[in-house]
């Protein structure tokens, strides 16, 4: 596989980690924390915000700074990219919160998955539902999430696939409370850009 057609699929990883990210129950959460990702063509640090049905998380620095902001209320979820455009992307969900199971689209079309609740372990402190998720497109392989009952929200996740290998992303220096509601406001300046969010896994032909 061409390291364009990488980078592609480590977006699509990337995008089913915030979508994929989603808690059965009503219970708002409110906290911000460092995300460390290893692993992978795009191993960096970056951090979360999380208050309620909102979301936002920032990678890079600067100019290569890359934000995602999901609103579970609004529904939808929009990244930005470099020179100063954005994609926002229409969701559904049932119920409330970050569980996986909460997202139809995780079980229909080229993200098609099988998703089960395997067995219960704490992280850093915190008692998780650990989850399996086996995609039916082997290209894209299987996720592993430790998804923290008091969070709300995957404390750690594991993708792993042939051509990415293991990709490990955690949450650490966990902070509750303190969160600003604009944090989840459209970024000024930038611009919407018309088109799917999720990219395409390239066939191997390409």
């Amino acid at each position: 596989m061409s390291t364009k057609n990488k980078h592609q699929l480590f977006m699509l990883f990337a995008c089913l980690l915030i979508m994929g990210a989603c808690s059965g129950s009503a219970r708002a959460s409110e906290f911000s924390a460092d995300v460390i990702i290893t692993g992978g063509p795009m191993p960096g640090e970056g951090k979360i915000w999380v208050k309620g049905q909102k979301m936002r998380q920032e990678m890079g620095k600067q100019e290569e700074k890359r934000v995602i902001i999901m609103d579970l209320d609004q529904g939808f979820l929009l990244r930005t990219l470099q020179g100063g455009i954005y994609i926002k992307t229409k969701i559904k969900s049932e119920g409330k919160g970050f569980r996986p199971e909460n997202f139809m689209w995780l079980q229909q079309g080229m993200a098609e998955a099988q998703i089960k609740v395997v067995g219960k372990e704490t992280v850093m402190g915190y008692e998780c539902d650990k989850y399996l998720i086996t995609f039916k497109n082997n290209e894209i392989g299987t996720m592993t999430q430790w998804f923290a009952i008091k969070l709300g929200y995957p404390i750690k996740t594991i993708n792993k696939n042939a051509a990415l290998g293991e990709v490990i992303t955690e949450l650490q220096n966990i902070k509750k409370g303190g969160v600003k509601d604009d944090l989840f406001l459209l970024p000024d300046g930038f611009t919407e850009l018309q088109q799917p969010l999720i990219p395409q896994i390239p066939n191997k032909s390409q």
